[in-house]
């Protein structure tokens, strides 16, 4: 799994409502580690959470589209 696959997953169980120690526990890292990306995308504001998210699941649409158009 890619670094950037694993960030996505673990913003995505944050903004789902799961604790930090049970995300940390999922991928295998440090809570700390994981507790620091969420933060990065506004853990523990899980409002802050959920539309990073969707702005991720809405630049990889566009990219889709994109690529299918051409």
């Amino acid at each position: 799994m890619s670094e950037n696959t694993t960030r996505q997953m673990i913003v995505t169980m944050l903004a789902e409502g799961n604790p930090v120690w049970f995300v940390a526990a999922m991928v295998n890292m440090r809570s700390h580690d994981v507790y620091e990306i969420g933060r990065a995308a506004g853990y523990p504001d899980k409002a802050k959470l959920r539309r990073a998210v969707w702005a991720q699941q809405n630049r990889a649409n566009r990219r889709t589209a994109a690529a299918q158009a051409a």
